[in-house]
């Protein structure tokens, strides 16, 4: 909630500066701008550092890939080691792939992020990087790099049709997904040679299943936790009402016994 508070602060001050500074044209273009909806801040900035290092890449093509790309070689005393397994998931060989993977980005990314939160996204971000990154040391091509956005478009996909679950149930959206994207993948991931990260697809989706449940789990809980809550603060609060009737309603009683002993007593 604080960094899409603070994406709406940067934006309209971007606002204001393009209607300020814009001449004649200024006015229009921020009205225009005013307009437009930061609807998902984790997937459009991730969307965007995607595109900015894939445009870099071009100016030097291929270093990039090599230096922020995840190797099947990890030597874990070399601290770029460990940011490799983050930075991976930020860079793309080819527009066609980078295409795709933006593609299916936007069709999913900002459903599941409206329906889970920004702040979990960008765990569910952080934990699909590092888990396909060990996946691709444990089990990738020799002498092979890994690259690209495919296993968090994996883990959104699975998390997309997950938006309608609760504790204990399973819909049927999801199992049918599961079932067509899933199998593909496994069934790729033995017997197809096509140069493809297919075991991060599946940590991807093995990742966006666990926590897409987690994070229903844990709002059941809240939830039960605030009702038991508000009902504990009622109870209370009747309790309060009822003590106050029985202190004023004695109060009323030794009042009127005070005067009418007074009463005795002047007669």
């Amino acid at each position: 909630e604080i960094f899409c508070r603070r994406c709406d602060e940067v934006w309209e001050d971007l606002c204001d500066r393009v209607e300020s500074s814009g001449g004649r044209f200024g006015s229009p273009i921020a009205s225009f701008m005013r307009r437009l909806v930061v609807d998902a801040p984790v997937v459009l900035s991730f969307s965007l550092a995607c595109i900015t290092l894939y445009l870099l890449d071009l100016l030097v093509p291929g270093k990039l890939q090599v230096y922020l790309g995840c190797p099947k070689r990890f030597v874990y005393l070399n601290p770029m080691a460990w940011i490799r397994m983050i930075t991976h998931i930020f860079v793309h060989s080819s527009f066609q792939h980078i295409k795709g993977n933006m593609s299916y980005l936007m069709l999913v990314g900002p459903s599941a992020e409206k329906a889970f939160g920004s702040d979990n996204l960008f765990i569910i971000l952080i934990l699909v990087a590092v888990s396909s990154g060990f996946a691709h040391v444990l089990i990738g091509t020799q002498n092979s790099v890994q690259l690209g956005a495919s296993g968090v478009v994996f883990a959104l996909i699975l998390l997309n049709s997950l938006v309608s679950a609760s504790v204990g149930t399973v819909p049927l959206s999801f199992l049918i997904t599961a079932t067509f994207w899933i199998g593909e993948e496994m069934f790729k991931l033995f017997f197809a040679e096509d140069g493809v990260s297919h075991h991060a697809h599946l940590t991807g989706a093995i990742v966006g299943t666990v926590v897409g449940y987690q994070v229903h789990k844990r709002r059941a809980r809240e939830m039960a936790e605030k009702i038991a809550e508000d009902w504990l603060k009622l109870s209370r609060r009747r309790r309060g009402k009822k003590k106050e009737t029985k202190a004023s309603t004695a109060k009323i009683s030794m009042d009127f016994f005070k005067k009418k002993m007074n009463k005795k007593k002047t007669t």
